[in-house]
C-alpha cells in the first residue's frame, strides 16, 4: 500500500511539474517587469541544476534490478540511448553522472552515500551545473593514488570554489590544485597512466571521426614506432618534396599499420567472421559508381571513396541490394592475393614498385595493376607491391601501373588521355611517357 502510494505520488508530482513548466511556456514573458524577468531566469537556472539530481537515483536504481537486460540491452548506456533516443556519448555521460552523484547500493540493497557527496548536495540544492560538476569530479579522479586520501578536501574546496567562479574559473582552479599535489610530476607512475588511459572516438554521420586519447607508456612507444616506420616524408623520384603535414603523415601511418593488422588474419574473430570491412550500396549505385555506401559501423561514405578501399591485403566485403533488400550482387573475399602471390612479388619487387621509394616489403601492400573490378583477376603477372603511401596517392599524382609492373608517369596528350591505343603489350597498363 505504502509503495502503490509513493508511486502515485510520483505520478502526481511529475504531472504538477509538466502543468507548471506548461503554464510558465503559456503565459510568455509580455507585461513582465526586469526584475521578474531576471527572477524567471535565476529560477529557472536553479531548476535545471536540480534535475539531473532525480535522473541519478533512477538510472542506479534501474542498473542495479538489470532493466537493461530485460529490454535485451548489454548495458544500461545502450538502453538509456534508444529508450530516450540520445546519441552513445550523452548516455555514457549521463551514467557517469549518476555513478559520481546518485545514491548506491550495497549487495544487501543498503542505501550508501554517492562517490561525492558534496557534489552530489550542491547539485541537489541547484547551485551547481552539469559542467561544474565533471570539472570537480574528474579533478578528484586524477589525484594521484598517494594523494587519493585528499579527495573529500578537494572536492570541498571546488564546491566552494564554485558558488562564486564561473566554469572557466573553476577549471583553472582545479588544474591549479592538481599540479599542487604533483608539481614535480612524482606520482606519474605507471599504475597513475594505467589507470588514467582512455580512448574516445566521436565518428560524423559521414564516417570520419575526431577524438582524444590518453595513453600508457607502452602505447606511447608502439606508436612512435609506427611513426618511425611509416609516417616518414615520402619524396617523389623527381625530388619534390612530400606535401603532407607531420600531422598527415601521422595519420597516414597509423591507417598503414590498421591496414597491415586487420590484413593478417590475426584480430579476433566477431561473430565468427574474421575481421572483415563490410560494405553495402543499392544495385544502381554498384554499377554507375555514384551515390553513397553504408559501412559496417552505419556510416554513409560516397561509393567512389568506399570502393577505393578496396586496394589493400585485408578483406573486405560488397553488397549491392535493390529496393526490396535483396541481394544482387556480391564482391568475393577470394579478389585478396595469398600469401604464395606476396612472396613471390617479393622475390621479384624487393619491397614498395614505386620508383625511387625505399619502403621494405613489410610497409607494403598488394596492387591490382589491372583493376580488379575490370578483370576479376588476382595474380603475381598482375599485381606489384606499394607502400601505403602511394598505394593511395599514385594516380592522383599522375601515375599508373606499367606493363613491368612497376609505375609509369602517365602521359598527359589530348589522345592518350583519350584512351588512344597504341601496342597492346605496352597499352595494357600504361601510356607510353612522351
Amino acid at each position: 500500500m505504502i509503495e502503490a502510494l509513493e508511486r502515485t505520488d510520483t505520478a502526481t508530482l511529475l504531472a504538477t511539474l509538466h502543468a507548471a513548466v506548461d503554464a510558465l511556456i503559456s503565459a510568455g514573458a509580455a507585461g513582465r517587469s526586469e526584475d521578474e524577468q531576471l527572477a524567471v531566469l535565476r529560477s529557472v537556472e536553479q531548476l535545471r541544476r536540480k534535475l539531473p539530481a532525480i535522473e541519478h537515483d533512477v538510472l542506479l536504481d534501474l542498473e542495479a534490478a538489470g532493466t537493461h537486460l530485460s529490454f535485451g540491452a548489454r548495458t544500461m548506456t545502450t538502453f538509456l540511448a534508444g529508450m530516450l533516443n540520445l546519441d552513445a556519448a550523452e548516455a555514457g555521460a549521463r551514467m557517469h553522472a549518476a555513478r559520481a552523484c546518485g545514491r548506491r547500493r550495497s549487495l544487501t540493497g543498503e542505501v550508501l552515500a554517492p562517490l561525492f557527496p558534496l557534489v552530489a548536495a550542491g547539485q541537489a540544492a541547484g547551485q551547481l551545473c552539469e559542467r561544474e560538476r565533471r570539472i570537480i569530479t574528474d579533478c578528484v579522479d586524477s589525484l594521484p593514488d598517494a594523494a587519493v586520501e585528499m579527495g573529500p578536501t578537494v572536492e570541498a574546496e571546488l564546491v566552494g570554489f564554485a558558488a562564486t567562479m564561473a566554469p572557466r574559473s573553476l577549471k583553472q582552479a582545479a588544474e591549479r590544485i592538481s599540479y599542487l599535489y604533483d608539481q614535480d610530476g612524482a606520482f606519474d607512475d605507471v599504475e597513475r597512466r594505467r589507470k588514467n588511459r582512455d580512448l574516445h572516438l566521436t565518428v560524423r554521420p559521414d564516417g570520419s571521426s575526431h577524438g582524444t586519447f590518453e595513453a600508457t607508456a607502452e602505447l606511447t612507444e608502439f606508436l612512435q614506432v609506427v611513426f618511425d616506420a611509416l609516417a616518414a616524408p615520402q619524396p617523389e623520384s623527381n625530388g619534390q618534396r612530400d606535401t603532407r603535414t607531420p600531422g598527415q603523415r601521422r595519420h597516414d601511418g597509423l591507417l598503414d599499420a590498421l591496414r597491415i593488422v586487420v590484413g593478417c588474419d590475426k584480430l579476433t574473430s566477431t561473430g565468427g567472421v574474421l575481421a572483415t570491412l563490410v560494405l553495402t550500396m543499392t544495385t544502381e549505385a554498384y554499377a554507375t559508381g555514384e551515390g553513397f555506401a553504408r559501412t559496417g559501423h552505419g556510416a554513409q561514405v560516397p561509393v567512389a571513396e568506399a570502393l577505393s578501399w578496396a586496394g589493400g591485403d585485408y578483406r573486405l566485403m560488397v553488397t549491392a541490394l535493390d529496393s526490396l533488400k535483396a541481394i544482387t550482387a556480391y564482391s568475393s573475399t577470394h579478389r585478396l592475393f595469398t600469401e604464395g602471390d606476396r612472396l613471390a612479388m617479393i622475390a621479384r619487387d624487393g619491397g614498395c614498385a614505386f620508383p625511387g621509394c625505399s619502403a621494405p616489403p613489410g610497409w607494403t601492400q598488394a596492387h591490382h595493376v589491372t583493376e580488379w573490378q575490370d578483370t576479376h583477376r588476382t595474380c603475381v603477372d598482375d599485381g606489384c607491391l606499394l607502400c601505403g603511401w602511394h598505394h593511395r596517392e599514385f594516380e592522383r599524382l599522375g601515375w599508373r601501373g606499367g606493363h613491368r609492373r612497376r609505375p609509369t608517369r602517365m602521359d598527359t596528350t589530348p589522345q592518350c588521355r583519350s584512351g588512344a591505343k597504341a601496342r597492346p603489350d605496352v597499352t595494357r597498363y600504361r601510356c607510353a611517357r612522351h
